[in-house]
């Protein structure tokens, strides 16, 4: 199955007496796309953000590219979280060079990681165009095209298709699968939307109010719940 790039054993986050994550733990390979799917208030965002080392664990660990310490950890993922901030009046390219720098890129190369980038999404064309321009699915893709600049080993990507029409949907599905397949980087995809991890997963953890409930491949889960499809499985386990 390739290099493990993240690890995760019994991660655990309270909140006083409320559990919002319990007991999860998982690996994920070079190259996988995992989908983190849940109903609302299933522990999806929070989980992101435990392995992102935006929130501390109260108890559990975990570990990405084999590091555990934070600021290792950070220099290796990139995140897009589920409601994205931009400013309005950048360009994507001085957005995506800002960033750049923040990284530790020399003045004279972020440019062309920039550009670069840029191509990779799919917006080369627009690239010197104010963000305040832009549609909510080109924001997206700027925002995963941020989230590359540090060529992470993992990027957690947060309902990145929330609120897209069809068409922007798709875009960033097929992005998403590229990303993948292209750099090898391991892709963590929180949705609640069933056709996007029956379309692009290669494993998936269904997570119901702060539990694992199952784990596997889509075919895996639905199977072992005796049914065709992933989203009849999930229906069932969540009802």
């Amino acid at each position: 199955m390739g290099v493990v790039t993240l690890r995760a054993t019994g991660l655990t986050k309270r909140y006083g007496a409320r559990t919002a994550v319990e007991d999860l733990s998982f690996t994920a390979h070079e190259g996988e796309i995992v989908g983190l799917l849940g109903p609302n208030g299933a522990g999806k965002t929070t989980t992101i953000r435990l392995l992102t080392t935006i929130l501390t664990a109260t108890s559990g660990e975990f570990t990405v590219a084999g590091e555990s310490a934070p600021a290792e950890i950070r220099r290796r993922v990139g995140v897009l979280p589920e409601s994205a901030g931009y400013p309005a009046i950048q360009t994507g390219r001085e957005y995506l060079r800002y960033h750049a720098r923040l990284f530790g890129i020399e003045r004279s190369a972020a440019g062309a990681v920039a550009d670069r980038l840029l191509a990779e999404v799919g917006m080369a064309d627009r690239g010197r165009t104010r963000i305040s321009g832009y549609s909510r699915g080109m924001r997206q893709r700027l925002g995963i095209a941020r989230a590359l600049v540090n060529e992470p080993v993992v990027l957690f990507l947060d309902e990145p298709t929330l609120g897209l029409d069809p068409a922007g949907q798709a875009q960033v599905l097929t992005l998403v699968r590229e990303v993948a397949a292209r750099r090898g980087t391991t892709v963590v995809l929180s949705t609640h939307t069933l056709h996007e991890v029956e379309e692009i997963c290669t494993s998936v953890l269904i997570l119901n109010r702060g539990k694992v409930l199952v784990a596997g491949t889509p075919r895996e889960i639905a199977e072992s719940a005796g049914v065709d499809r992933l989203s009849d499985a999930f229906l069932a386990m969540t009802r």
